[in-house]
This record gives structure tokens, sequence and C-alpha cells, in this order.
């Protein structure tokens, strides 16, 4: 699962310390992961002691009389529980009534999506300052997606401010690789949709036998990917800064394509993905020159102490 390093201009913590908070992500994933599993099985097997419990009981009382069963029941009933006793019971029964009947893959939905509710707070607070997060990004799909699907050494800024001479520009996705800088434009359309490049300011994309008109793509994506050489040229970094159109649900005519762009579409997104993946590398040195660097840029508007503060990068 990828690093949310930047979300926005909201307040990141790996804007504080990017040595650091890499690291103790992954071992707090690692730790929850153990924790989750741990539990869930405990669960389990109390679930199965209880059942087997019960019928145990059941049998037993069958033998006795109705008047010693019922005798029985009121001594239990009268027994006083001490505190501990009655909150163990309750841990028990929370427990249980939260992994009851869930199986393997229904759990690791529920650790992505407690992983995904840390990553959000991570991005939008530090130690000093908070951020009033949109609550669209609980829902934003895509992002799901990138953080879900890239492993844990590559870092995403998603739609970053970033200042290119004391002016906010407002970035689309950015992801760090170990060897590779990623500039990505997401090309939005219909499911099944073409799009067909020109060289003009306009693409069309054929929907359903219609056409319409959509901005180029190809404008921002290269304006962007200028900004970021631009910025991490004092640092004579040696990682390679890459374009990437994505378009997950549609096609793009690849014969007109940008030549210096990758493009990723519904035929050759699982591929891409996948290639992504295969980054034998851990976190290098190098990456977090360049996220620290990028994250020195960027424009954070959040809350200290209740003050509303605006902070430009140094």
């Amino acid at each position: 699962m990828a690093h949310l390093i930047k979300l926005a201009d909201y307040a990141s913590r790996y804007e504080h310390d990017i040595q650091r908070y890499p690291s103790q992500f992954s071992r707090l994933k690692r730790e929850r992961w153990h924790r989750m599993k741990e539990d869930w099985s405990r669960a389990a097997r109390i679930s199965e002691m209880d059942k087997e419990l019960e019928a145990s009981n059941w049998f037993e009382e069958e033998q006795k009389s109705f008047f010693a069963a019922t005798v029985d029941r009121l001594k239990r009933l009268t027994i006083k529980k001490s505190s501990l006793e009655i909150e163990e019971e309750e841990e028990k029964d929370s427990l249980v009534n939260y992994y009851h009947g869930k199986s393997l893959d229904e759990l690791k939905e529920l650790f992505y999506e407690e992983l995904y509710q840390a990553q959000l707070h991570w991005a939008s607070t530090s130690l000093l300052e908070e951020s009033e997060l949109d609550s669209k990004y609980y829902y934003d799909q895509r992002l799901r997606y990138l953080l879900r699907e890239l492993p844990d050494n590559y870092m995403v800024l998603y739609y970053p401010i970033v200042v290119v001479e004391k002016a906010p520009v407002e970035m689309e996705i950015i992801l760090l690789s170990p060897t590779e800088i990623f500039t990505v434009s997401v090309l939005e359309g219909k499911p099944n949709s073409v799009f067909s490049p020109d060289t003009g300011r306009y693409w069309t994309e054929f929907v359903d036998e219609k056409r319409k008109r959509v901005i180029n793509p190809l404008i921002s994506l290269n304006r962007m990917t200028r900004m970021v050489r631009d910025l991490l040229e004092p640092l004579q970094v040696s990682l390679p800064v890459q374009r990437v159109l994505l378009s997950p649900q549609s096609l793009i005519d690849y014969h007109s394509a940008n030549v210096h762009t990758e493009t990723v579409d519904k035929r050759n997104h699982q591929m891409w993905l996948d290639k992504m993946k295969r980054q034998p590398s851990p976190i290098k040195k190098v990456q977090l020159e360049v996220a620290e660097k990028l994250l020195r840029q960027s424009f954070t508007t959040s809350s200290a102490r209740y003050n509303q503060t605006e902070r430009n990068p140094e």
C-alpha cells in the first residue's frame, strides 16, 4: 500500500519528517494486520467454544430434574462478578460480534479500509496543524485504487498545490518510485468510450455513436512534467520523469497519441499496473530527497490551535 504523502493543500505529517514517517507507517501496517488476524482467529475460536459450551450445558440440564436445573440457573445469576470479569466478557462479546462470520477476504477488506482512513488522517493532520478534510476523499475510488494497488515503496502526491515562481499551481498526480518519477494525468471518460487525440487544444471522445469535445489532456500533463523537472533541477537527481496518460475505463487511439507519453487505457491498464508493482527496490535516499523538495514547495492551508494559517513553501 503506497504512502499518501500529500493531499491537495492539506497539512501532512510527511512534510515535517519525510525520513521517519514512511517506515513508521509500514510498521503500523504490519502490526495492525498481525493484531487483526489474531483477533479474528481468537473470535472464531471463542465462537466455536461458546457453541460447544451451549451444547454441553443443554445436555447436562436435560439430565437434571426441572427443579434442580432452575436452582442452578438462579445460583449463576446471583453470583456477583468483578468489574474486571465484566470488562473481559464485554470485550470478548464485542470481539466476537465484530469478527463473527467474516471470511479472510472480508478481514482483508476491513484492514484496507482502516489503513485508508489512517492515511487520510495522516495526510490532513500533523502534530501541530490540521486541515479540514473534504468528505469526497472518503469515497474517492481513484485514490483508494492507487494507494491499495501500488506497493509501499511508492509515494503519492494527489492533486497537490505547488508554488512555482510565487504562484500556487494545482498539479494532478505525482508518483515517486525508487527509480522513477511519474507525472500522471487521468482522462475521465464513459465506460468503453474512445478518445481520438489531436495536436490542437481539443480531443474527441466517441460515446454511443456521438462525439464530445474534451480539453487535450497533454496540455496540462506537459506543463506539470515541465514544472516538476524545473523544481528538481537544483537537486541534480538521477531519477527520470515519465509522463503517463491514464484512462482505465476508456480506449485511446494509440496511433495519434503522443510518442513521449505512456498511454494507459482499458486494454493495457492491468499490464501497466503489474509493471509498476514489479519494483523490488526499497525506498531510496534520492526518492526521499525528491519527496522532501516537492513537499517544501507545496502550499498548505491548515489550522494551528484554532487559528487559520496559510503556509507557503520555504
